[in-house]
């Protein structure tokens, strides 16, 4: 056998290996996405590693969780630093129109980040599409 025809099949091996193993790591990452979709539930909320960081100087005045018949969601009432309206806290957050997150590896679902102003404080929700 020569040395050509020894390097063709340690190509081809090599090809075949890497093949398969990009193959077998697909359907892995395609059942472990299949497996946390079937895993929600409709209480089900996203993690908190999903919910937007609050500026400093604004403050957590409360915090809860809300269901209804499309799911729940986590609302948090926030107050803004002094001097600064609801309106411009949304904003510094990037939450004057309503924001998407789209799906991760560890939560594959849509998560929909909304803000209203409500007297003098803002409304943050957070929940799944």
């Amino acid at each position: 056998m020569t040395s050509r025809t020894a390097l063709r099949r340690r190509t081809k091996r090599t090809l075949v290996a890497v093949s398969v193993t990009l193959g077998l790591l697909s359907c892995l990452w395609g059942l472990s996405f299949l497996w946390l979709q079937m895993s929600k539930t409709e209480g089900a909320l996203p993690p908190e590693s999903r919910t937007p960081q609050v500026p400093s100087g604004a403050t957590v005045a409360d915090e809860s969780m809300e269901c209804a018949s499309g799911g729940c969601w986590r609302t948090i009432t926030l107050v803004p630093a002094a001097g600064q309206s609801p309106e411009d806290l949304a904003h510094e957050m990037g939450l004057s129109e309503g924001l998407r997150l789209p799906p991760t590896v560890l939560d594959p679902a849509t998560v929909y980040v909304g803000a209203r102003p409500e007297e003098g404080k803002l409304i943050v929700h957070v929940g799944y599409q």
